[in-house]
């Protein structure tokens, strides 16, 4: 059934019709299934301010008599301020149900400004049927007619006087009318009376800024004359919720209750729901082989989606009495009354309770008093047995799952004995979920290609298999491109639809594509958009928060879920790698939001994850304050660019067979205190393995920075220790992002030089293992031998640890550090013997090499070069051990 509602002086401009104050009453008072649509995942265009195209002034005269019928007489004065409004409005629909009501045309003309009148020719009044508001709702009865102004231009007044006659209510005895003054209707004045009976029980609200008058008796009628005072005019703001909760309106019913209004619907309605011979076979048939009740309740619901269709044909009364569930199952379609009716049966043929539930099915959130079927547009099942709500007509929901309109709504629940209020549940954030999971594939010449999965439930399933059906509709490829030209990467694909036939959560979809532009990286510091894939919804951060409108004065529809994003990307070995970012964390008091960034084995790894905490479906107006900022960063996160930097090139020399600190990173304060930092690896080593662990040490800040103190202090940072694989000789390589707190990385590659022991550095050989020396050395012992040979490179301007020297026992205690004297100082640059800790490098055959893993103190020799120096120098030094052994090297350093 369509949604419908009624708006006293609904004005016609720019597609708005301007209808007499009580022109659609059965309309309004009927059942008319809103169909659930997909959620539209694009943000409309906010909310501006602007002047009106017209102003329009509105009275009206209803008389309602003891049998419940009644004669509404409305005026209504429109004058066109615009020429658009010119063209719009001089055609004036006015609908009305052929067979309840009447409608008579009293006066209409154009005023000009000088007070000429123009009439309008009874020629120029023509009566047809109106076209429904929806597809697949057709309204027999429902007329227009439709009153064509002559000559109207920028300053005239259109004047048009109706009579409205109802006879019969939808439902008889009965007697309601709704009418709604929303700021869109630039609306100067509305005067509306009331007259009754006095022994006709009539209760009339005014809401908002309405006014209702004081009752008056006057020759035996009851007389109340309702004032509106309207709100500015403003046009509608992006996903507010309905004018019904939020604007003046004028309400009338002889109701007393929604109970009361319930029980009618059910007296007409449940009758319907007989289990005749044909309803028992069929949910027999429907449920043969399938156990438990709850399982049969979920195979009713799927077989009703799959099976029976959506059509509504509607015929006075028929507007809220179902059709016989026969007539439905021999036409295989019905309205949501019919569905849920013929649901009702089946279920009832298998002992399973139901109730019928009269819902709003748009984004109004609350009902009027006293009580009229304004906004109760749309019926669904509940299941008092298992708490579940359904929706037979949601032919792409699961079952328990209903459109996302339907959820935090006031109900009217109907049974064959009673009607009462209740409320559909709120969303809840594990129950409707978004996955899309991507793997892309970038080769060496740029060539890309991938596949996207998307796996999702709740709302977001829903919306997922309406994607599917318009991908059936255009076809797989047609929809591959159009939604990779969507995010700006032109290609052609395929889509497979999974089990997106079928009403069972989770619902996957599956694509593959190939780009037509092959990847370039942009130069070192620059930035580049990475291809997302192809999801066929939006992107985590869209959609459940709604549209952003700075100054939101309304309340907006807001829902909750859980949106994951995941892609893998990844590049081919003679491509650059782009940088990994710190992780982002954003908690908000309406939701969170992660993502991660990890470089692993040339793979790209990024997981984001936004999760809506919406606790109803409305979120008050100053909500958009509270979220709009965070939700900025979001996007920002969503979209970033991801840079390549260039690389600095560190190059080590390693001992076969032995660990290796190959550095030690941090990221100090002047005050020398840590800002934090984070060491990610890009490229694994080939021919061993790296570990990054916190750790103390020393720093090696250049004598111009301001951090130059700090190097004479131990501070927090990151280690760096590579282990070749055993028995490895060679070239070997690790590339690792250091991420400052808000800086870009800074990316370093270590060129490792795997060999024997060129050094030894390390403490004199294991006495248990080394042959014993000559009677004469041990007499004599050496203090200074031959001169060993070291080859160092260092970086100009930058600090060198020359080397690292120290004295252990079998047992890994320390004997004592090494003293190191300066022989033959540099002669371009300063070098600096002080007291340190680090990583032994006793080779694999030493029974001390279990010592590697674990730091010691020892002696630490730095060098620095001359500020601005490039080339070759050298220091010579003595090292003497603890335990008497000596030995010369020469330390030749490359300055580059």
């Amino acid at each position: 059934m369509v949604r419908k509602y009624r708006m006293s002086a609904l004005i016609a401009a720019a597609g708005v019709m301007l209808a007499s104050a009580a022109v659609a009453q059965q309309v309004d008072a009927s059942l008319e299934d809103a169909r659930p649509t997909k959620p539209n995942p694009t943000n409309p265009a906010p909310r501006v301010g602007a002047q009106p195209p017209f102003t329009a002034e509105y009275e009206s005269r209803l008389t309602v008599r003891e049998d419940r019928t009644a004669t509404e007489i409305a005026t209504k004065r429109i004058k066109i301020l615009t020429p658009g409004a010119a063209q719009t409005l001089s055609q004036q629909p006015l609908p009305f149900i052929e067979g309840t009501q009447t409608l008579e045309i009293l006066e209409a003309f154009t005023e000009k400004p000088d007070g000429r009148r123009i009439l309008v020719d009874p020629a120029n009044i023509i009566t047809g049927g109106a076209a429904s508001a929806q597809t697949a709702t057709f309204l027999q009865d429902l007329k227009v007619k439709t009153i064509i102004f002559a000559d109207v231009s920028v300053g005239d007044t259109l004047v048009l006087t109706s009579k409205l006659n109802t006879l019969q209510d939808v439902f008889p005895g009965q007697f309601t009318y709704f009418d709604l003054y929303p700021r869109t209707l630039p609306l100067s004045s509305v005067r509306v009376t009331i007259e009754s009976p006095p022994s006709l029980d009539l209760a009339v609200k005014a809401t908002g800024n309405a006014n209702a008058g004081p009752v008056e008796l006057i020759d035996g009628v009851r007389r109340q004359t309702i004032t509106i005072v309207p709100e500015p005019y403003g046009v509608e703001e992006a996903g507010a919720v309905s004018p019904f909760d939020r604007e003046p309106a004028l309400v009338v019913s002889t109701f007393h209750s929604y109970d009361e209004l319930g029980m009618a619907y059910g007296k007409a309605a449940f009758p319907k729901a007989r289990v005749t011979p044909e309803i028992a076979a069929l949910a027999d048939e429907i449920t043969r082989g399938v156990d438990g009740r709850l399982a049969q309740a979920v195979a009713i619901d799927a077989w009703m989606k799959k099976n029976i269709r959506y059509v509504e044909v509607m015929l006075s009364a028929g507007r809220v009495v179902p059709h016989d569930p026969e007539a439905v199952l021999r036409n295989k379609f019905g309205d949501c009354k019919d569905k849920a009716t013929l649901m009702t049966a089946l279920l009832a043929a298998k002992g399973i309770a139901s109730e019928a539930a009269l819902i709003n099915l748009g984004n109004a959130y609350s009902l009027a008093d006293p009580p009229t079927m304004a906004t109760l547009n749309h019926v669904i099942v509940y299941l008092p047995e298992f708490d579940v709500y359904a929706d037979p007509t949601a032919a792409s929901a699961a079952f328990g799952v209903l459109a996302a309109e339907a959820y935090d709504k006031p109900v009217v629940r109907v049974s064959a004995t009673e009607a009462k209020l209740a409320r559909t549940p709120a969303m809840n954030p594990a129950a409707h979920v978004a996955h899309v999971s991507t793997t892309i594939d970038i080769a060496d010449d740029g060539t890309v290609t991938g596949r996207t999965t998307q796996s999702d439930t709740g709302i977001l399933g829903v919306s997922l298999r309406f994607a599917a059906g318009f991908v059936q509709q255009i076809g797989d490829e047609a929809m591959a491109q159009r939604t990779l030209k969507t995010f700006n990467t032109p290609g052609t694909g395929h889509i497979d639809l999974g089990n997106s036939s079928e009403t069972v959560d989770p619902v996957r979809i599956t694509g593959s594509f190939a780009l037509s532009d092959r990847f370039k990286a942009p130069t070192p510091g620059h930035a580049a958009i990475l291809p997302v894939g192809m999801p066929l919804l939006v992107r985590p951060g869209n959609y459940l928060l709604g549209a952003r409108l700075a100054g939101r004065q309304d309340a907006f529809v807001c829902f909750a879920g859980t949106q994951i994003e995941d892609i893998d990307e990844t590049f081919g070995p003679a491509l650059p790698l782009p940088s990994a970012w710190l992780p982002v964390r954003i908690d908000n008091p309406m939701f969170t939001y992660s993502s991660t960034f990890k470089l692993e084995n040339r793979t790209l790894r990024i997981h984001r994850e936004f999760v809506s905490r919406a606790p109803g479906q409305t979120c008050a107006a100053e909500t958009e304050a509270k979220i709009a900022a965070d939700l900025d960063k979001v996007r920002a996160d969503l979209y970033r660019g991801y840079t390549f930097p260039a690389i600095s090139d560190q190059p080590r020399e390693v001992v076969a067979g032995q660990r290796r600190q190959l550095d030690f990173l941090d990221a100090l304060k002047p005050d020398c205190s840590s800002m934090g930092l984070t060491v990610s690896v890009v490229e694994p080593p080939r021919h061993g393995a790296i570990s990054i662990d916190k750790a103390r040490g020393a720093s090696n800040f250049p004598p111009n920075n301001p951090r130059f103190e700090c190097n004479k202090r131990q501070n927090e940072g990151v280690r760096l220790v590579y282990e070749p694989a055993p028995g490895f000789t060679g070239a070997d390589f690790v590339t690792v992002d250091q991420i400052y707190p808000g800086g870009a990385p800074v990316r370093r590659r270590y060129s490792l030089s795997v060999g024997p022991d060129r050094e030894a550095i390390a403490a004199p050989a294991d006495p248990q293992t080394a042959p014993p020396p000559p009677a004469a050395l041990l007499s004599n012992p050496p203090r200074s031998p031959a001169i060993d040979e070291v080859s160092r490179v260092a970086v100009a301007d930058q600090p060198l640890r020359v080397a690292f020297l120290y004295d252990l026992n079998p047992d890994c205690s320390l004997i004592g550090v090494p003293t190191v004297r300066i022989l033959e100082p540099p002669k371009s640059g300063q070098v600096t013997v002080e007291k340190g800790a680090g990583f032994p490098a006793f080779p694999a055959k030493n029974l001390r090499s279990k010592c590697n893993a674990d730091r010691t103190d020892g002696a630490v020799m730095t060098y620095v070069p001359n500020s601005g120096y490039k080339g070759t120098d050298s220091v010579v030094a003595d090292i003497i051990y603890p335990d008497g052994s000596a030995k010369k090297r020469r330390y030749a350093i490359d300055v580059r």
